[in-house]
């Protein structure tokens, strides 16, 4: 009797830890992966930019590559929606996939986001605060050092945490379960 009460003193101590460096783990992502809040503008302080594209000239498409000059002082934050979009005109493309850039520090930010493919003959221009820039194919092309952001929205920390907090309880778990 006294062996299972034992056994069930530990097992429950091992959830209740494993439990705990989970919820500690997800703390810990949080605060990592959040940074300091922006203003929200109407207007954005500076101007986007489109310093090249993407060629693939076996297909004849590119990718256009954005980024932007705030001339403000602090961030702020343009929401994605109609005061902040990727619009396309002309040619055959109708859409295009942009995860356009709404937080915008002080400075020059080269390669902030890129459009998917677009065909030759499209355009593509990025309304932002009221400001705009259009890429087209005759934009010259990126160079080596123009490095694209990942994709992505940020929480793949928080998910391999949750994941390490996960696998270290069954690994206790299974120690525990062994050594009985």
């Amino acid at each position: 009797m006294r062996s299972v009460r034992s056994s069930l003193r530990r097992r429950g101590g091992l959830i209740a830890t494993g439990a705990a460096a989970t919820v500690v783990a997800i703390v810990a992502a949080l605060m990592l992966n959040t940074g300091s809040a922006a203003a929200t503008w109407k207007t954005l302080a500076g101007t986007p930019t489109c310093d090249c594209v993407l060629q693939n000239s076996k297909d004849n498409t590119y990718r256009a590559v954005f980024g932007y000059v705030s001339t403000a002082n602090s961030a702020g934050s343009i929401a994605a929606g109609d005061n902040n979009r990727v619009v396309v005109s002309g040619g055959s493309t109708k859409s295009t996939a942009a995860d356009v850039t709404t937080r915008f520090e002080p400075g020059t930010h080269k390669a902030t986001f890129a459009t998917g493919w677009l065909s030759k003959d499209t355009a593509a221009t990025w309304n932002v605060g009221g400001k705009t820039v259009t890429a087209n194919w005759h934009k010259p092309t990126c160079g080596t050092d123009v490095s694209l952001p990942a994709g992505g929205n940020g929480t793949g920390p928080l998910i391999a945490l949750i994941m390490a907090g996960l696998v270290a309880t069954f690994v206790f778990w299974r120690k525990r379960r062994r050594a009985v």
